[in-house]
């Protein structure tokens, strides 16, 4: 079950989130490094191997069965919507990469990825929290705007 798509990654990632559990208490639970779960939640599939894998999703209730029937290769179709080189955002909703808009009653933060990414690294320039280079909640590649045009859902909450 190696390589592993963005997505997969992305929904147990979204699990670990919304059970509320940090990184380091989950790694430790299933046997793996923080820095490793965290890489993995970036959507590197290769990461953990496959009983970490495996004990993530019994974890969280993610099933892998429909992985493990495509070789866990990448779910997800190619957007239609252009990437941006490759570049981060961040998603520390109080980072002053994030520009916040209103919409009606909502608030929105704008991610400025080239202010947040200018050397396609792995930290925010401006505050240091590790870059998200997918949508967060569904593992979709990201692109210019404050929502992902595949779930709906903003880029950076808060």
């Amino acid at each position: 079950m190696r390589n592993l798509s963005p997505a997969i990654c992305a929904k147990l990632k979204k699990a670990r989130r919304d059970a509320g559990l940090s990184q380091t208490v989950v790694a430790a639970e299933v046997g793996c490094k923080q820095a490793a779960l965290s890489m993995f939640e970036q959507g590197d599939g290769t990461k953990l191997n496959d009983e970490v894998i495996k004990k993530l999703a019994a974890k969280f209730g993610v099933d892998l069965s429909l992985a493990e029937q495509k070789g866990a290769v990448h779910e997800l179709v190619s957007p239609a919507a252009p990437t941006e080189s490759g570049l981060g955002f961040c998603p520390n909703p109080l980072c002053p990469t994030n520009s916040a808009y209103r919409v009606e009653d909502r608030t929105f933060r704008l991610p400025n990825r080239a202010a947040a990414d200018p050397a396609g690294g792995k930290f925010c320039a401006m505050c240091g929290e590790v870059l998200e280079k997918s949508c967060p909640n569904c593992g979709a590649p990201v692109h210019s705007g404050a929502v992902c045009s595949f779930c709906g859902k903003p880029y950076v909450a808060g």
